[in-house]
């Protein structure tokens, strides 16, 4: 990889631009803590695998719990609550779908879409970047 331009544009925040043309900001005041509970909200998702309503209400619990002690962990949150809810709402449309036998093939998709996506953005969340899932319907804004 190339070096990272950063660009500040403000005390808090910074702007890497990364190969490919693409944009990336950086929370620069973020704390251990923060990033840390960023990343666990973004893995909270992943309970889904162990108790089905797990994947939409741990990442909800504990943005709830933490929103208001930082706008970092307050963005987070609210992202990985928007994917969860989304991803549930693909899986659906992809259960019915398993009428016509297309199903079969996006339900894998859609589960592994979650993981990928859950460990990607935990991973950034912990370096401190802000992040946005792709695929995702902004249900809270």
């Amino acid at each position: 990889m190339g070096t990272v331009a950063m660009n500040f544009n403000d005390a808090n925040a910074a702007q890497a631009n990364v190969p490919g043309g693409r944009e990336r900001l950086y929370e620069l005041n973020a704390t251990d803590d923060e990033r840390l509970w960023a990343t666990f909200i973004h893995l909270a998702g992943l309970g889904g695998f162990i108790l089905p309503t797990a994947s939409i209400f741990a990442p909800l619990i504990l943005w709830l719990m933490k929103r208001k002690t930082s706008p970092f962990i307050d963005d987070h949150g609210r992202e990985a609550v928007n994917f969860q809810i989304s991803v549930i709402l693909y899986a659906i449309v992809a259960a019915v779908l398993m009428t016509v036998c297309v199903g079969f093939v996006l339900v894998p998709l859609v589960l592994l879409l979650q993981i990928i996506a859950s460990i990607v953005m935990a991973i950034r969340a912990n370096g401190g970047e802000y992040v946005r899932y792709p695929v995702t319907i902004r249900f809270l804004s």
